[in-house]
């Protein structure tokens, strides 16, 4: 009796070895339907990009999947680095070798635990961990990795499992890139917000340079012969041949050649240099640095006070100052709102001098 019962058992285990020989076929074979049984949701997903429509499969950006479909604690991995995208997108990833996203020095930050609230956007995997997870984005991702951080790559900004549109970004443009940037000084300008106002504002905000595509609408735009600015190098400024990228301020403006049009950007320098002079004059001839060790050359705060500002009228007109100082583009973000607020804070220094 009991080898009657082996037989048949015999012949059920065969079964069961055949179709789990079946379903570890390797990808080359069965495409995304292994990874499906378990993926479903990104594979999905996947099968609507332009990556799947051009044939791209998970085994072409995951290695090790075999080893994986053996044994699922055997994780394929993956690189978000840039070299992973730069297989097929080798023009993207050179123009992105060269800007600021890829030179973020990560091997400089101190080793402190307050810094697991930078990774969340000098890091292509906290920032991504965030955005995928929906979470409130000010919240804190994680503690600073201590082996090979990789700085904001390609798959910060792209999701190669998002079927949100043909460039598989995580958010549309404008929120991308405010996401990060709306602490920093080019957001603020652009957006018209007065961190210390000494006048009332108004409408500021609503002005043409502040478009619904946001940072991306220039700063990407392509200019023809010169391949070391806009695209993903988000490069404005003159590069080494002196070529401006020019492209989108051409769809509003006849011929331009200069950002200085009407000759805003010589106006906004004028007055930035009168205000800065103002301020180093009531300060025994100096401008105040920032706190050591804080991230203030990028982020707003942490100015070490004047000498003498019981009203706090210098510290005020300083950070206005500094707001259009390290805008870093005379204006150009929000051309009436940068020459405006300089004004009024030079006036209120001014003012501050006849009281004294």
């Amino acid at each position: 009796m009991p080898k009657l019962i082996q037989i048949p058992a015999l012949i059920l285990t065969l079964f069961l070895l055949a179709g789990c020989s079946q379903n570890n076929a390797t990808p080359s074979a069965q495409g995304e339907e292994s990874c499906a049984s378990c993926h479903n949701e990104l594979v999905t997903g996947f099968q609507a990009t332009v990556h799947a429509q051009a044939d791209v499969t998970c085994a072409d950006c995951h290695d090790n999947i075999e080893a994986h479909l053996q044994n699922a604690s055997n994780l394929p991995q993956i690189e978000v680095r840039g070299q992973t995208c730069a297989t097929c997108h080798g023009e993207e990833y050179t123009q992105w070798e060269s800007s600021p996203h890829a030179q973020i020095p990560l091997d400089e930050f101190p080793d402190d635990p307050r810094v697991m609230e930078c990774m969340k956007c000098h890091q292509a995997s906290g920032f991504a961990a965030v955005i995928e997870s929906g979470e409130d984005f000010k919240s804190a991702w994680g503690p600073m990795p201590t082996s090979e951080p990789e700085p904001v790559t390609c798959m910060a900004c792209h999701s190669p499992h998002n079927p949100r549109d043909d460039k598989m970004l995580r958010l549309s443009k404008g929120e991308l890139c405010a996401t990060c940037h709306d602490t920093k000084w080019q957001n603020l300008v652009l957006t018209g917000t007065h961190p210390e106002p000494t006048q009332d504002y108004s409408a500021f905000a609503h002005h043409p340079h502040n478009t619904e595509e946001g940072c991306a609408l220039c700063h990407m735009a392509t200019t023809p012969g010169a391949d070391n600015v806009g695209g993903h190098t988000f490069t404005m400024r003159p590069a080494e041949d002196g070529k401006l990228n020019l492209r989108a301020c051409a769809a509003c403006h006849d011929n331009p050649d200069t950002y200085n049009i009407g000759g805003k950007q010589t106006e906004v320098e004028e007055t930035l240099n009168d205000l800065r002079s103002a301020l180093k004059e009531r300060n025994s001839g100096e401008l105040p640095g920032n706190e050591p060790g804080s991230c203030n050359q990028c982020h707003r705060g942490g100015t070490l006070p004047f000498d003498n500002d019981p009203d706090l009228i210098l510290e005020k007109a300083y950070e206005n100052y500094q707001l259009i100082d390290r805008d870093k583009s005379l204006g150009v973000h929000n051309p009436d709102y940068a020459l405006q607020l300089l004004q009024d804070a030079l006036e209120a220094v001014e003012t501050q001098y006849d009281k004294n």
